[in-house]
């Protein structure tokens, strides 16, 4: 039964902090694990709740800004602070009018809206031609303060979520060394460098790791002491393995989320969750020993990512954030799949604590809204019935 006396940011820093809560804790809001503003829009509407206007919190994957009246319905613990405000859905970029169909970002990365989102255009990596790391050097590289990061207007955020119940976090608008620096280089080049020409991926890894912990600094520290937990991001896997070996991993990759760390720590003592989608259970070891303490989205169908065998040898070690599938039983499946789903990876992922419920990524156009009521209803059920039946035993 319900546990009035613990509210939403009890429930999830006990989670964080592998205690059991009187329920398991819901996420639903940031840029990884929040909504596609077509898929919002057909919940909205099938709920019967009208809104006023429709927004984005973060344009490329058109991710939807989602209103109180959502987040209370589903009864969801976690509210987060945005680096600026959020833009109307009907535009992808201000100020333009309408929805444009191919821009170029501060970084000098061109995208192109493809269906739902906008991809990066075969020529738009703006360090593709780089021949030495003279090149890398002469790029305009941006600053910390052209990323659009609103400082007051995140204070003002972060101060009207303190005097809530809800667990605030930061979500993932802070790159990682890896998958970012793919798109500056090219996805191919830059892999290729890793192995051929070293020296240039690490100036591109260098750069782009010493404005990220400017951010850090400038932008998350003044906030820190509100945040519950951050995020941020750096895809490292594929479906069946990671897009590295664990020995480049630990060459390259490794080292910097050192620095990332001590930078999120300096800042605030949240707990630090890496966003990475696919297959990096071979990986985890060295996120562990570099100081990541909980993974989103835990994506249960890539090869290794079983979410009862990675509770089983990681335990105590990581917080598990997401787990409910979105490959195959949000979109393809009946509401009861979907319950089905969540008593799972409850079963799984919940004993002990370190469990945060959310979809694997963002729920995409196309998922029937009955299924992501059915996920957010059951979360809420069973999410109760799971640990009230552990201490009645």
């Amino acid at each position: 039964m319900p546990n009035n006396n613990i509210s939403s940011k009890d429930r999830v820093k006990m989670a964080l902090n592998y205690v059991e809560p009187d329920r398991v804790p819901i996420d639903l809001g940031g840029t990884v694990t929040s909504i596609h503003i077509e898929a919002y829009k057909e919940l909205t509407k099938y709920l019967g709740i009208e809104e006023k206007y429709f927004s984005l919190i973060e344009y490329v994957g058109r991710t939807a800004c989602i209103s109180d009246k959502i987040l209370e319905r589903f009864n969801v613990d976690t509210r987060y602070v945005y680096p600026s405000p959020p833009i109307p859905a009907e535009i992808s970029l201000p100020p333009a009018g309408r929805l444009i169909a191919e821009y170029t970002d501060v970084w000098g990365i061109k995208r192109r809206f493809v269906g739902y989102y906008y991809d990066i255009v075969p020529d738009g990596s703006p360090l593709l031609n780089a021949n030495n790391t003279d090149d890398v050097e002469a790029f305009k590289w941006p600053r910390a303060e052209d990323l659009g990061f609103n400082l007051e207007y995140m204070i003002s955020q972060a101060e009207s979520l303190a005097s809530t119940d809800y667990a605030i976090g930061f979500s993932y608008y802070i790159y990682g060394p890896f998958a970012f620096c793919m798109r500056l280089r090219g996805f191919q080049k830059f892999l290729a460098d890793l192995i051929l020409r070293p020296e240039i991926a690490e100036s591109i890894m260098n750069h782009v790791t010493n404005i990220m912990i400017d951010v850090i600094e400038k932008y998350i520290k003044p906030i820190g002491k509100y945040l519950d937990f951050i995020f941020f991001g750096d895809d490292l896997g594929l479906q069946l393995a990671p897009m590295i070996s664990p020995e480049l991993f630990r060459r390259f990759i490794k080292p910097k989320y050192r620095r990332y760390v001590e930078a999120f720590k300096n800042a605030s003592r949240a707990k630090i969750i890496l966003h990475s989608d696919g297959a990096i259970s071979p990986l985890i070891d060295d996120l562990i020993e570099a100081g990541i303490e909980g993974i989103n989205p835990v994506q249960v169908s890539a090869k290794g990512m079983d979410s009862k065998q990675l509770k089983e040898r990681f335990g105590k070690k990581l917080i598990f954030w997401g787990g409910i599938d979105t490959q195959s039983v949000l979109p393809f499946g009946t509401p009861e799949d979907v319950r089905n789903e969540v008593r799972m990876r409850i079963k799984h992922l919940a004993p002990g604590g370190g469990y945060i419920l959310a979809s694997v990524h963002n729920i995409q156009p196309g998922v029937p809204p009955e299924n992501i009521v059915a996920m957010f209803n059951e979360a809420v059920n069973f999410g109760y019935k799971f640990y009230s039946h552990k201490n009645s035993e």
